[in-house]
């Protein structure tokens, strides 16, 4: 069950946005604008679930993704984009996403996503 998420998001706004939502929903949340707090983040708490973006300064989702299922093999990972290409989100399932979200996300369309989580 998934109880605990870190946010990786550049955009400030839509990451506060985006971490609210899911606190209201009875989530724990943390969020990081990038791979460093992130990998910080990571070290000192336990996560269920990390919702990365694509694009982030520095290292991408992607890289972020690797890291995360060579170090914390059971986290969950949604990867979320504005550019919906398949290619993108196929690669993300070869590399152990769970799933891949395109933007503008629909909250509830993602809420639906984290609930069918195991």
């Amino acid at each position: 069950m998934i109880h605990k998420i870190l946010v990786v998001e550049d955009d400030v706004v839509f990451c506060k946005l985006l971490t609210r939502f899911l606190s209201k929903k009875e989530f724990v949340t943390n969020d990081a604008q990038k791979a460093s707090d992130a990998y910080a983040l990571m070290e000192s708490n336990q996560y269920d679930l990390a919702i990365l973006d694509y694009r982030l300064p520095g290292e991408n989702g992607l890289e972020i993704l690797k890291k995360i299922k060579k170090e914390y093999p059971d986290m969950k990972v949604i990867l979320i984009s504005r550019f919906g290409d398949t290619e993108t989100a196929d690669e993300a399932k070869s590399l152990g996403a769970e799933a891949y979200v395109s933007k503008p996300i629909n909250p509830d369309e993602l809420l639906e996503v984290i609930h069918s989580l195991k």
